[in-house]
């Protein structure tokens, strides 16, 4: 079995992908360690039980031309509000993304992108098991019970994961986390203002129904309130042990 893991930017990847790297039959392998097994597999060289991660700058492309290589496929979905929080809040998350036109504060060119990474699903969302981010997070239990059955797996504890070792197949941002947690989930009700909410229900209502997400304004904040002092509002204390943790699941 080989499976492959469909996402865009600060969607939990890594947090799935470190997931499922703790059941006993996975070998997992995520962005820069993808690069070990990609190439390899790609020549046909057989692998068995192996789960992938690749970098997401492989889902731009109007096809994935490994994609043939696997034979379980899963897609981890995510609110794009808080995706694009969690982009702009790290900044090296969209440091070589085009942030195209701006509307009401909202870089248009990050929606687009996730747009183009998106159409891997929505083209053929029959062929992927999905897995919502805010699933995993609030149920984490159900969902990776689900994704082990899908996957044809036993059953087994995989939610209180290893910390983050090199070799293991893991990532960074995980290094000082080692369970799920639900901090993240809907950060943009405090983020982003309602005219800002508004550019994502404008651009992306569409798909964001199809995954379950309402893309009516949600907010809390005063519909006046600039992105800046609203991310300085909810953002501005990120400094040392929160802000690690606080990555690890973003």
């Amino acid at each position: 079995m080989r499976i492959l893991i469909g996402y865009s930017m600060r969607s939990g990847s890594t947090l799935l992908q470190h997931i499922l790297h703790q059941h006993p039959a996975i070998r997992s392998y995520s962005d820069l360690n993808s690069l070990l097994v990609l190439p390899p597999l790609i020549c046909g060289v057989p692998m068995d039980n192996v789960c992938v991660k690749p970098m997401d700058l492989f889902f731009l492309g109007r096809s994935i031309a490994f994609r043939k290589r696997f034979d379980r496929f899963v897609w981890i979905a995510r609110d794009p509000r808080d995706s694009y929080v969690s982009s702009i809040e790290y900044k090296w998350a969209s440091a070589f993304c085009s942030k195209g036109r701006k509307v009401n504060g909202i870089s248009t060119g990050l929606l687009t992108r996730w747009q183009r990474v998106y159409r891997h699903y929505f083209n053929s969302p029959e062929s992927w098991h999905l897995v919502r981010y805010e699933d995993l997070t609030t149920h984490p239990e159900e969902t990776t019970a689900r994704l082990l059955d899908y996957l044809g797996l036993p059953q087994h504890n995989i939610l209180e994961f290893d910390q983050f070792k090199g070799l293991g197949g893991g990532d960074m941002k995980l290094r000082k986390e080692n369970s799920v947690h639900r901090k993240s989930v809907y950060r943009f009700r405090k983020a982003l203002t309602r005219d800002q909410q508004q550019v994502f229900a404008d651009m992306l209502a569409p798909e964001m129904e199809q995954l379950g997400y309402d893309p009516q304004p949600q907010v809390t904040l005063d519909s006046k309130t600039p992105w800046g002092a609203a991310r300085s509002a909810t953002f501005g204390k990120i400094p040392g042990k929160d802000a690690s943790q606080s990555m690890a699941n973003a």
